[in-house]
């Protein structure tokens, strides 16, 4: 009820959700230079690649689109001339684990940044297309991203006794109502190489110790972890996450020119026709497609593809 009169409290919620105007404080920025696009598993090959070719299309001062993958690089054709692909082995869960797919998509998703060669690096989910160029100059201690409603502490609401990692308890970030969304993330290299580490770590822990009743969410680990280090986060807006679906599905529509990122949008084909022409009328499918699709346990996602 008094959180605001707690010290603790009110610096992290000041160094929380900085709208870009009011982010620059006169320390060294770099430039964004490299995109990074995990992309784990076969059925997502396609996005992946697309991703890329959008990167290299409509980002042209990137200087290099990496792919991190679990798929070897022989898997991706057809990517443009600027990009290359990693691939990573990473653990697997035991097999009564039921989304062992998700688990290890967020392994190298975690780590996926490490991989970029360049001082200022954005990293987006393979569904995710830049349609132009982020101008962003990054600070150090400091993550740049869009921001989504929603307590992630409330992935925990259920957690049987003990099951609830103890480190969340007195944390800020994930309390507050709204929280970084990690589709669309930049950083500087030296940012990336302190934070992945203790990322992966607080995920790996968080929920091998929680059942799996619940997809992985690499957020929740995230929003704990901003307060350990004491990042700023500087959030872009939303037209850097345009959520597609959510926004056009199921209307055939024309994509606002002021989108930067736009996020899913299904059938891919329809994307195709975006590269023809920026101005095309587009048919996405609805909003609920994504969740339907994307958050499968592995046992539906098998049954789908039969």
């Amino acid at each position: 009820m008094f959180k605001f009169l707690n010290p603790k409290y009110r610096h992290i919620t000041a160094r929380h959700n900085i709208p870009l105007a009011q982010a620059a404080s006169g320390a060294k920025t770099v430039p964004v230079t490299s995109v990074v696009i995990p992309c784990v598993g076969e059925d997502y090959i396609e996005e992946g690649t697309l991703s890329a070719v959008f990167a290299e299309r409509f980002a042209p001062q990137l200087e290099e689109i990496v792919i991190v993958s679990d798929q070897p690089a022989s898997a991706f054709t057809g990517l443009p001339g600027k990009a290359r692909v990693v691939t990573l082995n990473v653990p697997e869960r035991d097999d009564s684990y039921r989304f062992k797919q998700i688990y290890r998509s967020r392994l190298i998703k975690i780590q996926a940044p490490l991989y970029a060669r360049t001082e200022g690096a954005l990293i987006i989910d393979s569904d995710l297309n830049l349609l132009q160029m982020p101008e962003l100059e990054v600070e150090e201690n400091t993550l740049y991203s869009s921001f989504r409603q929603g307590k992630m502490i409330a992935k925990l609401a259920n957690a049987p006794e003990g099951k609830a990692p103890a480190y969340y308890q007195g944390t800020i970030r994930p309390t507050l109502e709204d929280h970084v969304n990690s589709a669309f993330l930049a950083a500087t290299h030296s940012t990336w190489h302190r934070l992945c580490p203790l990322w992966l770590a607080l995920f790996r822990d968080t929920w091998e110790l929680m059942d799996d009743s619940q997809p992985p969410t690499d957020q929740l680990p995230l929003a704990a972890l901003l307060d350990l280090l004491d990042f700023k986060t500087v959030n872009l807006g939303d037209w850097v996450n345009w959520p597609v679906s959510k926004r056009i599905g199921g209307t055939p529509s024309v994509i606002p020119k002021e989108v930067i990122g736009a996020h899913g949008g299904f059938p891919l084909s329809e994307w195709q026709k975006y590269l023809v022409s920026p101005d095309s009328e587009l048919l996405f499918k609805g909003q609920d497609y994504t969740r339907k699709v994307r958050y499968l346990t592995d046992a539906e996602k098998q049954t789908a593809s039969e």
